[in-house]
């Protein structure tokens, strides 16, 4: 019998839903900040960005706001745009691991 609209994995409020939504949060937030990061010290700009990677200034200035999900083909452009790794661009700062 299929299932009601609305039930199995995808539904927001399933147990552990609202956890799993604020560590994607969190993750989307770092990397956009670690990426702000590595292309300033890499001299780029956003429209420098958009014009090696194809991908919109105004999509890079949410990325880097934290504002959009990128998908990992986009994390993979945007990183190796600043000669990153983008498993670089997903670790918190050290400085941040040694708070914890």
């Amino acid at each position: 019998m299929p299932k009601p609209a609305g039930e199995g994995p995808g539904r927001k409020d399933a147990p552990g839903a609202g956890a799993a939504g604020s560590a994607s949060e969190a993750m989307q937030a770092l990397f956009g900040e670690n990426f702000r990061l590595a292309r300033i010290k890499a001299g780029l700009t956003q429209h420098d960005i958009e014009m090696h990677t194809g991908i919109k200034q105004a999509y890079i200035s949410q990325i880097e706001g934290g504002k959009q999900n990128p998908t990992l083909a986009t994390m993979t452009a945007l990183a190796l745009a600043v000669g990153k790794d983008v498993r670089a661009l997903l670790k918190p700062p050290a400085s941040q691991l040694k708070r914890k």
